[in-house]
């Protein structure tokens, strides 16, 4: 499972490279085409990454939900759950490391 998630983020970056390229590679075209201006140029692709980056944080945000609920219905300890167990066996290590109270012999009379 995974490696599914990791194989799928990294098609997403990938992705997201050649999205970038190709952005700049339109503007430039437009430029050369004299159909906008440098500076125009400029700020188009800049607007359009800002864009991209956001629909991005935004796609990783949902991925990551389903990521947590997915692990949650598989039963997956999450951070807070493995930081309360990793505490109660501190403090049994604790416990156990504690010499014992000397026995008291009994007595026969």
């Amino acid at each position: 499972m995974f490696e599914s998630l990791r194989k799928m983020m990294l098609i997403g970056i990938g992705a997201a490279d050649l999205a970038a390229d190709r952005l700049k590679q339109m503007v430039d075209d437009f430029v050369e085409r004299g159909e906008i201006s440098v500076e125009e140029g400029k700020k188009l692709y800049s607007e359009l990454i800002s864009r991209a980056d956001e629909q991005r944080k935004s796609t990783n945000e949902r991925i990551r939900n389903q990521i947590r609920d997915m692990l949650k219905e598989l039963g997956v300890a999450d951070r807070t759950q493995i930081a309360v167990l990793e505490s109660r066996i501190d403090s049994l290590e604790r416990k156990i490391d504690l010499p014992a109270a000397p026995e008291t012999e009994a007595v026969e009379g």
